[in-house]
């Protein structure tokens, strides 16, 4: 199992909007995704214009297949990109323990 925890900096105040997007976008159109187990999307509780976005998958090869998908490449990515200010950062992580 792996988990895609993406770190992002938003333009002041963006917060809503990118929200909307993200649920218009990855949300409602990256359901159903092959080995895509749950998602979620995180606000920072002291700076607003900050979060994370985590995916949990059922292997590595789901998630490098999502990455380099035309719903991710082409539609995904290119939507929300122009939220970020400066760099966003994206971890892959192999899940080591699970409750």
């Amino acid at each position: 199992m792996m988990m895609r925890i993406t770190w992002g900096k938003l333009r002041p105040g963006s917060w809503n909007e990118f929200e909307k997007t993200y649920n218009a976008t990855v949300a409602a159109k990256g359901r159903d995704v092959k080995g895509l187990r749950g998602r979620w999307l995180l606000q920072d509780s002291t700076d607003k214009d900050t979060g994370f976005a985590v995916s949990l998958w059922e292997s590595a090869a789901d998630m490098q297949a999502y990455e380099q998908s035309a719903l991710y490449r082409q539609e995904f990515a290119p939507t929300l990109q122009p939220f970020f200010v400066g760099d966003y950062k994206t971890y892959r992580c192999d899940v080591k323990y699970r409750q």
